[in-house]
């Protein structure tokens, strides 16, 4: 009986939690297919060179969001609700700060940003044009982002859906207002996204200061502990996303070396794809933490164990869904994004697609992985796995193995770097499971 209404409870926070994230990454998706379907190539592969900044804005909400959740969970569990409103108050002014910082110092050095991630001269306005709207909404993204995980911990996770839903719709029309009527290329998509960024934040803000709230603002002192401690435990996570721009930035610069602006377009549809998976990674392991926490912080260590056992079955199902899709369905797939295309660069696009779709089932596993360790109270754990993962492992892979084994094997470096990766997560897992058998 307990272990039925565990699986409910977590499922109560899996579904909205993933629904919410697979509509938010529809919705960036939905950019795509209307740049790439209105606008073209060029224009799609610009939207993929901004893509890096985008996840900068993006990990400074979740290292903010998931350090605060974490601590508002595990206060609650111990029955400091006090503390909990503290920590809500305090991370939501951070949020706010930081990213207000990042958009200033992005919007007045806009050319060399771009320059930075690797614009080229044939895309640079197209760069300019998206990039430069984009960073004006950023402060929305964060902010948004941060109460969606707040609104967790508040024990009302339906909310999450519900804006989101408004949001993914608000964004469908307005590209095709400013796109198709009103010709507003890349910017016209820009624009769209921020403004569906911008009502489910007016939202959350509105259910915060309502009665139905469990978490209130309320006044608070900045110590230095709090702060270490919200950075520590969102620090792995937060690493998690931005290197996923990182992972663009690296393969971006190799593919153009080597195939030229039909790579780059190509990668760019498998960005999307890949957007997809990830997203829906870390909304399991998201919507799993707090549960996570609260038994840890309750000495309930059989409910940690079934939740970990539910979070790695929901990832082995999930995962392997997208790959059969991508490899039963590519030139589908392909067709979404981009139409009127060459047999060569079609060809170029499948083969692609097939190889680099394999690792996705294996990237879940050490997102799902990290994000145990840190619920747990061991993030240096999962730091090490983030940072192996999306920067090191991943770097060396890509930028030495197409020179020693040719170019086709650009689309299976991803799968390298995370197969290596994996074996470090299941070290630290088996390592974890030891340690705490012998205490």
């Amino acid at each position: 009986m307990e272990t039925k209404k565990l699986f409910k409870t977590y499922l109560k926070y899996l579904v909205p939690t993933i629904g919410s994230m697979i509509l938010y990454s529809t919705y960036t998706m939905v950019d795509g297919i209307f740049v790439g379907q209105g606008v073209g190539p060029l224009a799609l592969s610009a939207v993929n060179v901004s893509m890096p900044f985008v996840t900068l804005s993006f990990a400074s909400a979740i290292l903010l969001a998931i350090g605060t959740s974490n601590l508002i969970t595990y206060s609650l569990g111990r029955g400091r609700i006090q503390r909990g409103n503290q920590y809500f108050t305090m991370g939501l002014s951070l949020a706010l700060g930081v990213s207000l910082v990042i958009s200033l110092v992005a919007y007045f050095n806009l050319n060399s940003l771009a320059l930075l991630l690797g614009s080229e001269p044939e895309i640079h306005e197209y760069v300019l044009a998206y990039l430069g709207t984009i960073i004006l909404f950023s402060p929305f993204f964060c902010m948004t982002y941060m109460f969606e995980i707040m609104v967790k911990a508040d024990r009302h996770p339906h909310l999450a859906i519900i804006f989101m839903v408004v949001s993914a719709l608000t964004n469908i029309i307005l590209d095709y207002v400013f796109i198709y009527i009103f010709h507003l290329g890349v910017r016209g998509a820009a624009i769209a996204t921020g403004i569906s960024q911008v009502l489910p934040c007016i939202g959350y803000t509105l259910h915060f200061l309502s009665d139905r709230a469990n978490l209130k603002f309320t006044k608070f002192k900045m110590r230095r502990i709090d702060l270490r401690d919200m950075i520590r435990f969102g620090f792995p996570a937060a690493l998690t996303e931005m290197s996923t721009g990182f992972t663009i930035l690296v393969f971006n610069q190799v593919i153009a070396n080597h195939y030229g602006v039909n790579g780059l377009a190509v990668f760019s549809v498998i960005v999307y794809l890949m957007n997809l998976i990830v997203n829906a990674m870390l909304a399991i392991v998201q919507s799993s933490q707090p549960l996570l926490s609260y038994n840890f912080g309750a000495k309930n260590m059989t409910h940690v164990k079934q939740l970990r056992k539910y979070v790695l079955y929901t990832i082995l199902v999930s995962s392997s869904m997208m790959v059969l899709l991508i490899q039963l369905f590519p030139n589908a797939v392909l067709s979404i994004f981009l139409n009127h295309m060459e047999a060569e660069f079609i060809e170029l696009a499948v083969r692609a697609m097939r190889l680099f779709s394999s690792s996705f089932l294996i990237l879940g596993f050490n997102i799902g992985i990290g994000g145990y360790l840190t619920a747990v109270q061991r993030p240096r754990d999962e730091l090490i796995i983030s940072l192996m993962r999306g920067y090191i492992v991943v770097a060396l892979v890509v930028f030495t193995f197409p020179n020693l084994f040719g170019s086709s094997i650009i689309w299976l470096c991803l799968t390298i770097s995370e197969l290596i990766t994996l074996i470090i997560s299941l070290y630290f897992l088996r390592r974890e499971r030891l340690q705490r058998t012998q205490a």
